[in-house]
Parts: structure tokens; sequence; C-alpha cells
């Protein structure tokens, strides 16, 4: 018998009963659903839960609004059933007697089957969604080969402020869960309120490709925005979807930006837990993708006028030895001002563009209220490459802890860390990976 070391979560969960959360240190392997139909198994993240019907498929998803299982095994000809409370025994993916590696008791779910993921022959039992997962602080490696799983670490929470992981090398990305849709019960006699526990990022699509050995771009004041290339987007984070998705809305936006027609790619099939038939699609592939922090404020830009003040403020850091000075659109009061820290992820990367109908689109929306709506999910897919630690328990807003995964170059994964502003001679600071850096005229 295999002895594991146990941590315990003990929490509230409603209806009288008391929620238990087991959980070992280690890292679980997790599979992967195929990208598309026929395609490479780089999609959603699957573990196994126990079943009726033996070890099933239990689907890992950020951006799924709920927790779910079905007892007797996905699919199923039972009509979806209601609320109960139940338990998850988690199991790694990997052998064929794999060990358990957590076990979640008297915790919400909902008897209901998830749609299959990435192909019609990949249906899970279950699915542990944002609800579950926000009890944790979720270290997730997703590495770009199909041949070498995924791996989970579930932790009660990360070490370490903002300001201590970021010099060390790590992008944090803060965000505010957002979520609050409310389910009826089909004969309309109950119904649940979900909390506010999926991550959305901002995010700029398709950004020009950058190098601190290209001419400087010149930005005057007022033209950080005029100045920026590539679609703002706001993306829910979605570790049971496989690729990019956008609505199509979104879609028509960045490829006008892109000056690409609409209705590029290929039409195509796309499964996604959100509906338990395919959704059509049209499947391209995007350059690149840079995401930020999901909560914005008073001096927030956008993600591609960030995105582009923080390259000019690299670029000149990099080549201040030959007299280079900060764009007056990057400065105030004489100094530069302090970049946002973020991930910049290289492609080409998997997209599929679907109706704004769509029961993924839809769900993603339903609590949008006077927040900006979002455009769709960045899937597990389009996050290979890369280690994000899913910091729910931060306060006083959740963050993504983000790095990349191996040595590479900066057009495959790059993690930067914010750059504060330097405010006079004889400060230094190491930004962007160079050297320490001192202070730097504003130019003319």
């Amino acid at each position: 018998m295999r002895c594991w070391p146990l941590l315990v979560l003990l929490a509230f969960a409603g209806c009288g009963s008391d929620q238990t959360l087991e959980y070992d240190l280690e890292p679980i392997p997790l599979g992967r659903a195929p990208l598309a139909p026929g395609g490479e198994a780089l999609g959603g993240l699957l573990a196994k839960v126990n079943t009726a019907a033996g070890l099933e498929p239990l689907l890992i998803d950020s951006a799924f609004p709920f927790s779910s299982l079905v007892a007797a095994g996905c699919p199923t000809s039972a009509p979806p059933g209601w609320t109960y409370t139940g338990s998850i025994d988690l199991y790694g993916w990997t052998s064929q007697t794999p060990a358990r590696r957590a076990s979640f008791r008297n915790v919400g779910l909902f008897d209901r089957c998830p749609g299959p993921t990435g192909d019609a022959a990949t249906q899970p039992a279950g699915v542990v969604g944002s609800p579950l997962l926000a009890n944790f602080a979720v270290d997730l490696s997703l590495p770009r080969s199909s041949a070498v799983p995924a791996l989970m670490r579930l932790w009660p929470g990360f070490p370490g402020t903002d300001d201590q992981i970021a010099q060390a090398g790590f992008a944090v990305l803060r965000f505010e869960p957002r979520g609050g849709a409310v389910v009826a019960k089909p004969d309309g006699q109950s119904s649940v309120s979900l909390p506010n526990t999926r991550i959305v990022l901002a995010a700029c699509a398709a950004p020009r490709v950058f190098s601190t050995s290209e001419v400087q771009e010149t930005c005057a004041t007022g033209e950080v925005a005029l100045k920026a290339s590539g679609g703002d987007l706001q993306l829910a984070l979605g570790t049971g979807e496989g690729p990019l998705i956008l609505s199509a809305a979104a879609w028509a936006r960045l490829a006008a930006r892109l000056g690409m027609p609409v209705d590029a790619g290929a039409t195509g099939e796309l499964f996604t837990p959100f509906s338990s038939t395919a959704t059509p699609a049209r499947f391209l592939t995007l350059a690149r993708l840079a995401l930020f922090q999901g909560a914005a404020d008073a001096a927030w830009s956008g993600a591609c006028a960030e995105l582009a003040r923080a390259r000019r403020i690299e670029w000149v850091l990099a080549n201040q030895d030959q007299g280079a000075c900060f764009q007056p659109c990057d400065a105030s009061g004489g100094q530069a001002l302090t970049t946002r820290s973020y991930l910049e992820i290289g492609g080409p990367l998997a997209l599929a563009v679907v109706s704004e109908t769509s029961a993924v689109i839809q769900a993603l929306n339903v609590d949008m209220g006077a927040r900006p709506q979002v455009d769709g999910i960045i899937g597990a897919a389009a996050l290979a490459g890369t280690r994000l630690r899913l910091d729910y328990p931060s306060q006083p807003s959740g963050r993504v802890i983000a790095s990349c995964l191996d040595s590479t170059t900066r057009d495959a994964c790059l993690a930067v860390p914010g750059c504060p502003g330097l405010s006079a001679q004889g400060q230094t600071h190491v930004c962007f990976g160079q050297p320490p850096r001192g202070w730097a005229p504003v130019c003319n």
C-alpha cells in the first residue's frame, strides 16, 4: 500500500456540510485531449476520476464555471441532474494503475456531463472547474511536446510578494476573478449562484516582432496607443480547452488590424466542455500573443500599448551605452514610466473563431454587467512551453505567476517582470534580463 503525505483544507461548503480537500504536494501527471479532431494531443488537461464504470477522464478546466461528476460515467442517456454534495477522487493520468492524488469530499457538484473535449471521442465523466480550483494555488507545467506529460501541483498558496517574485524573474499578472452567473433548475423551482472564480487577462494579439537591435521607434507625447501593434483582447484562461478561441466579433476587429480577411481559415468543428455537440468554427493560426494583468487601473493604456511601451524602454536600456534616451510618450517628470509584467508566447498558435451565440462565448459573458466583454479563451495548447502558477488565494486579488519552461529564444516564450521607472542618476535596476542599468534622459 502506497503511503502519501496529505495536506487537508477544511472550508464550509454550504448545506450544513464541511468540505474536505485532501491532496499531496507531488506533481500530478495530466493527459492532454486532442487539439482538434485528428489533431495532436496538446489540448485540454485531463486527470482520472473513480466512477461506477471504473477510472474515467476528468477534465481540469480553469474557465469552466462549476464542477461536475456523473457517478455512472459519461456519456449517459439519463437527463442532466441538478446539484448535489459529493466527492471526487482524483488520479494521475499516465499509468494503468495510477495512484490517488487528491480527494475532494462533500463538495458542491452538478450531476451532468461536460461536453466532449478536443474531439467527439474524448468524453470526460466530470470536470474540476474554477470554483474548486480556486481553493488552491495551482502549479501547471505545460510542455510543447505531447510526448511529455503536463504536470499539476496543488498548494495552499505561493509565498513571496509580487516584487520578490518579479526579482526572481517571473511575470506576475494580477486578476480580479469573474463569474457570478445564476444557474436555474430546468423546472424553474430553484437556482444556484456560481462564484467569481474565472481568470480573465488582458492580451495583445499578433504584435509585431521586436528586437533590441532594430532601429529605435520614436513616440511623441500622447502617441503611446498610436504606435502600438496588434489587437487588444480580454481572454479567459482555460486549461480545459486546446486552441485560442475567439468570438467572431473579436476576430473581425483583429483581422482589420492585421489586414486579413474575416473569413480566413478553414471551416471545421470545435469540441469544448461548454456544449454537448460540436461548435462550428474557422481554424487558422496567430503569430504571437502577449498576456497582461486582468485588473485595469487609472494608468492602464491597453495591452498592446503597454507592450509597445515596455519594448521601447527595453530598447533604451539595451542601447544606453550608445547614448539612447527614453521617448516622450514613455516618460513623465523627466523619468521613464514603470512598465507592466507580461508573458509573450510565440506561434504559430492554433486559433478557432466561433459565433457570438455559441455556448462557449455566451458562458464567458453571462456576468458581464459593466465589465469589459470577454473575447474568448486562451487554451492549454496556446500556453504550451510555459509554467503557470494560478495563485487564487493571493490577496488583495489573484495572480498568475508566469515563466517559460525551457531556455529558448524570446520569439518562442518570454516572461517579463515589470520594470520600475528610475527617478534619479545613480539609481540602477535589473530589467528585461539585462545587467544593472541606470538612469537615462528623456529625448527632447
